[in-house]
């Protein structure tokens, strides 16, 4: 509200319709600074609506202006916010915020990030990439195996295989509770069964 008390000033002695010319162009630089701002300081999205909210007053001041430049602005805007969202995303990969919020490794264990920066990845990232590795291999040892459905997979609920209640999807429809199942694959961290037709 500084800003824009100040640009008034700073227009007193200008038409009173070219007070808005500047205001609509105060607010757009107040929003750029925001967006930039935004970037390193980590609000929860709080500086990304303030700087929407000064884009729209923006436009709006611009509209009221002249209707003619306000419709020229806002192609303008719309036309440029694609490229200053892609760079601006382009900056905040490389910030810490980013590297922090990113994943380094994937569901194997093996890093995916930076080589250089392998030695800063999260330990508690490595840690669930190894677990989820070894999740993946004790359920693909089950593969092939036959169990019984402790309940009624509709598509998703659980098994017994070999003494051991787990989770699964059905291949397909619905499975009834008691049916003998066989396990035929791992997907997506979970076993996928098929019900036992009859011989």
């Amino acid at each position: 509200m500084s800003m824009v008390a100040l640009l008034q000033g700073a227009a007193a002695a200008a038409p009173r319709e070219e007070v808005y010319l500047f205001v609509a162009l105060g607010l757009l630089a107040l929003a750029l600074v925001l967006l930039v701002l935004e970037l390193f300081v980590p609000t929860g999205g709080a500086l990304a609506i303030m700087t929407g909210v000064a884009a729209v007053a923006s436009i709006a001041s611009m509209f009221i202006y002249d209707t003619v430049y306000g419709a020229v602005y806002l192609a303008l805007l719309c036309a440029g916010s694609p490229v200053v969202l892609l760079l601006v995303f382009k900056v905040w990969s490389h910030t810490p915020i980013a590297r922090r919020m990113i994943l380094q490794q994937g569901a194997d264990g093996a890093a995916h990030g930076d080589p250089m920066n392998a030695e800063s990845a999260d330990p508690s990232v490595a840690a669930r990439g190894k677990a989820a590795a070894e999740r993946t291999a004790r359920l693909s040892a089950l593969v092939g195996q036959s169990g019984i459905a402790v309940t009624t997979l509709r598509p998703v609920g659980f098994v017994r295989i070999d003494g051991q209640r787990m989770d699964a999807i059905a291949e397909s429809g619905f499975i009834m509770e008691g049916a003998a199942i066989d396990v035929i694959e791992v997907f997506e961290g979970q076993l996928k069964v098929r019900e036992q037709r009859a011989r």
